[in-house]
């Protein structure tokens, strides 16, 4: 999602919500540990003691929004500014604040680092997150140096080696952010080149790449006792449409071609059709559990349909159908073969009707 477009308020993609729900869960969790440890915190700690209520609101604040279906990427980076700051906040109070001597430093604010650092690479962009991450991770090292405060100088070669770790910790940590985001480009991309293998640019249907396992599908379908059928099924007179008005309403009626056929349906309870551009003007239609019965039904209401639609520049188009129902040993070859030679005696038969493959 683009960090600053809203997301949407009553359906939202899967992974977003996703997101939605696990920033619910941990917000609510951390709110609940916040307050408690304000409950518990003495007078002597500082930060627990005035920073938690502040806390505990804003945490109730994020709750809500995300609760109310509000734009994701405001709690995102509102949440990720509320750890900063306090986390920044943590490392000041202790870098100015005496400590008694003998005492190791404390780690704490550091953990807290890493954690703040790890919402930004999981919530905020790639880019945007190690900028932000980078900036706050300075800071926070800086600080106790350029104040010479007793919580790093007292113990020097061991805070130093605390700062390294740290460094360490968050730089590995981007780097498997980064791994991880360049992995779902390729899968994203990978996904992309597959739907451009297998998709018809033109009409956005299953290219025939994309029909064969439809076509299995339909054979296995038949050895468990399902029937099937084929259709085959082309436009009649498409090059003359082609020569007199053009390309582009060459490519208009292919795709109104497309759309009817898609309405296709099959029986209930069984797996829908697939409609595919078989090449050219020639389409398919794999029609699991459709016997021969059900196919010259669907077939001749499709004929109705050509007939009445709507064409550019008020087209007459019609279509001839070659039907092909699935047989015991059939394979897709012979399949296929018996729904072409269907097609061509419903061409020869003068066009704008349907033949099955049993009939002369």
């Amino acid at each position: 999602m683009t960090p600053f477009s809203l997301a949407p308020s009553i359906s939202e993609l899967p992974a977003l919500a996703r997101r939605r729900r696990v920033y619910l869960f941990v917000v609510a969790a951390g709110t609940i540990l916040v307050f408690v440890g304000g409950l518990v915190a003495g007078p002597s700690d500082l930060y627990l003691h005035y920073v938690s209520p502040v806390l505990v609101l804003l945490g109730l604040v994020d709750l809500w929004w995300l609760w109310t279906r509000r734009p994701l990427y405001v709690a995102e980076y509102a949440g990720y500014a509320v750890l900063a700051a306090a986390t920044m906040f943590h490392v000041a109070l202790l870098s100015l604040l005496p400590v008694p001597s003998g005492i190791y430093p404390n780690s704490g604010p550091y953990w807290t680092l890493i954690c703040t650092c790890i919402v930004g690479f999981l919530a905020l962009p790639p880019q945007r997150a190690w900028w932000f991450n980078l900036t706050l991770l300075s800071v926070c090292l800086l600080v106790p140096w350029l104040t010479h405060s007793a919580y790093a100088f007292g113990h020097p070669a061991l805070f130093l080696r605390l700062q390294g770790s740290v460094m360490i910790v968050t730089v590995l940590l981007g780097t498997m952010a980064a791994l991880r985001t360049q992995m779902d480009e390729t899968d994203r991309s990978e996904q992309r080149m597959r739907a451009l293998a297998f998709t018809d640019s033109l009409t956005g249907l299953p290219n025939r790449r994309a029909v064969y396992p439809a076509v299995e599908d339909l054979l296995a379908d038949h050895r468990r006792g399902v029937p099937g059928t084929l259709h085959l099924i082309d436009i009649d007179h498409f090059k003359h449409i082609n020569d007199e008005h053009g390309h582009d309403v060459g490519d208009q009626v292919l795709m109104e071609v497309a759309r009817l056929l898609s309405t296709c349906d099959t029986l209930p309870g069984t797996a829908p059709p697939t409609v595919g551009r078989w090449g050219g003007e020639e389409f398919i239609v794999v029609m699991p559990g459709t016997d021969r019965t059900r196919s010259r039904t669907r077939a001749s209401v499709l004929l109705q349909e050509f007939r009445l639609a709507s064409w550019p520049y008020g087209l007459k188009v019609t279509v001839s159908i070659g039907s092909s129902t699935v047989e015991t040993e059939d394979i897709f070859s012979s399949l296929l073969s018996r729904a072409d030679q269907a097609l061509y005696r419903a061409k020869d038969a003068g066009r704008d009707q349907m033949m099955l493959d049993q009939e002369a």
